[in-house]
């Protein structure tokens, strides 16, 4: 992993810097080769497993994908032409550049290994574990990338969001269809928060009821208390003045 770190952060650092068309097109090409083993069968798969409502059709990814892979491209090229020692960068943000190109390729290798593990291999839990090295990985590419250059940053954030939707999908994915142990463990854990989640919910809304009854019955008494006491001093007032008439009689 280590040689593959440093291999894959030289060649990027020397060709990124010069071919923004190289860029650009690194992630679009290697997405596509990635997909095309289980491009014809990836639709019929996808529709045949059980999602949640707020899954997005199959047709939805290819031109997700296109949009993100021309983002984070860029963005790589401009973090790139920080990296060259002829440059005129801060030895602290050439190394910053040099260590976010490195981990933004260990990203792409985990980018495009997902697609044939889920789609190929359909291998929904091996597919989520590899799901959550890419957001990670993308999560530490845009934090170094930010260190570098500011619009390269910006350029990696719906990319990571995406990342975090598409790893929460593959979650819910394998939490409906698979098979096994782990699955059904899952989703025991899954039920009983949901359980624990409608008893706090309940314990608070009785709570709260049992609070604003309370509330009220406060209210209620210290209404009557003040008019009690409102029709005493009334009383004593009328009292004393009913004494005072007397004495002047």
């Amino acid at each position: 992993m280590d040689n593959f770190y440093h291999s894959s952060q030289n060649c990027l650092n020397q060709n990124l810097t010069r071919y923004p068309a190289l860029a650009v097109g690194l992630p679009l090409v290697g997405g596509f080769i990635s997909a095309s083993p289980s491009i014809r069968s990836a639709k019929d798969y996808y529709e045949s497993l059980y999602k949640s409502s707020w899954a997005p059709p199959s047709s939805a990814f290819g031109p997700a994908w296109t949009g993100l892979y021309l983002s984070i491209g860029y963005a790589s090229h401009l973090v790139a032409s920080h990296t060259s020692p002829t440059a005129l960068t801060l030895p602290s943000i050439r190394s910053a550049a040099q260590t976010g190109m490195g981990l933004y390729g260990l990203n792409l290798a985990l980018n495009f290994a997902w697609s044939p593990i889920f789609f190929w291999k359909r291998q929904i839990g091996a597919a989520l574990i590899t799901a959550g090295g890419v957001f990670t990985s993308a999560i530490a590419v845009s934090y170094y990338f930010f260190k570098v250059d500011e619009v390269a940053g910006y350029l990696t954030l719906p990319y990571v969001a995406w990342l975090g939707y598409a790893t929460a999908l593959n979650y819910d994915i394998w939490i409906k269809n698979a098979k096994g142990p782990a699955a059904d463990h899952a989703r025991k854990f899954g039920k009983d928060a949901n359980k624990l989640g409608k008893d706090v919910g309940d314990a608070a809304r009785h709570a709260k009821s049992d609070l604003h009854h309370e509330a009220k019955q406060v209210q209620d008494d210290a209404k009557d208390a003040a008019r009690a006491a409102n029709k005493n001093a009334k009383n004593a007032v009328n009292n004393a003045s009913d004494r005072l008439d007397r004495e002047l009689r």
